[in-house]
């Protein structure tokens, strides 16, 4: 009985080592193959679009002061933001119409306040250039909080929130920045206090004994937010080199009025109705508008109501009849 056993035994093992040695011949033929044929390799490209890093330009400036590239560290910072925010998507190309329409509208605020052109694009890291609230209540497209937006002279109250008037929004910002860049100096290190605060920059400033924003250790949401901004600049003043193609019909372009509100209006729906408009539109062109109701509460006190013309009026033809001889016939 032993004996038998170790007959098994030793067939087991002879099955074994066969089929390894089958398996190394066979990896060893494959492999000679590949390297003489040079067997191809195709990534399915339905999904994978970039295969390398995007490449950081040789001199890149904000605000006029230079992006120290030949920093490694630094670079490859700028590189990680490029490749996030210059992949193609949906999302990215309606904030490039957005930019399109609204930043042309912020430069002469800017230039009014003595700000650098560059800070256009923190309003499009702050909120892709939408009218949302985060988490934390900051709203619109700077992003402002309540106390902030009302230290610099914007209206909040149940009816009226201007952090939500683009226009107004931006001078609040401007002035913010001002009175960064006056404590802080460099507009590198302003642009950083825009995500963490004034405060927050001098603190790590004195408690790291560091003047430049390149050498500050931040937390990582403000240590990305000068790559970021600076991403968005290349990509949207370098669109084609992104692989973009811009058009020129924007369709946020659109024919529309102003009408200064010196009197209280108790029912914006019978307004809207008087200006050929609907309740729904009035409140898309002037997102800043609460309630149903726009009371004037000081003396000498107005609002500037943007009101979009209404479509064009297409006259029925035969080739395009109108819907009631449609339904007649």
């Amino acid at each position: 009985m032993p004996r038998k056993r170790f007959t098994v035994v030793k067939k087991v093992q002879f099955v074994l080592l066969l089929t390894v040695m089958i398996f190394l011949i066979g990896y060893a033929i494959y492999t000679n193959l590949s390297v003489t044929y040079r067997f191809p390799y195709a990534p399915n490209d339905r999904f994978q679009t970039y295969l390398t890093l995007t490449e950081v330009p040789e001199r890149l400036y904000f605000a006029d002061e230079q992006i120290p590239l030949d920093n490694q560290r630094v670079a490859r910072r700028l590189q990680r933001e490029m490749q996030i925010h210059a992949y193609f998507n949906n999302s990215q190309f309606g904030m490039m119409q957005r930019a399109d329409y609204w930043l042309p509208k912020f430069d002469p605020i800017l230039k009014q306040y003595g700000i650098p052109r560059d800070f256009r694009y923190l309003a499009v890291v702050e909120s892709m250039l939408l009218n949302v609230e985060s988490p934390k209540g900051a709203g619109g497209f700077w992003q402002l909080m309540p106390a902030t937006a009302k230290s610099f002279g914007l209206e909040i109250n149940d009816e009226v929130d201007e952090r939500y008037h683009p226009i107004k929004a931006t001078h609040a910002a401007c002035k913010y920045l001002r009175q960064a860049q006056r404590t802080l100096g460099s507009w590198t290190t302003v642009a950083a206090s825009y995500n963490v605060g004034i405060g927050g920059v001098m603190g790590a400033m004195r408690r790291q004994n560091k003047q430049s924003f390149y050498d500050l250790r931040l937390n990582s949401e403000t240590a990305r937010y000068l790559f970021k901004v600076t991403a968005y600049k290349q990509l949207l003043e370098h669109p084609r080199e992104y692989g973009y193609r811009t058009v020129r019909n924007n369709p946020l372009r659109k024919r529309s009025k102003k009408v200064r509100v010196t009197e209280s209006i108790e029912d914006l729906s019978a307004f809207a109705s008087e200006h050929a408009t609907t309740l729904s539109q009035l409140k898309r062109d002037n997102p800043w508008l609460l309630s149903n109701r726009l009371t004037i509460k000081e003396a000498g006190k107005s609002y500037l109501l943007e009101i979009s013309d209404p479509p064009p009026v297409v006259e029925p033809t035969e080739e395009y009849p109108s819907v009631d001889s449609v339904f007649a016939n």
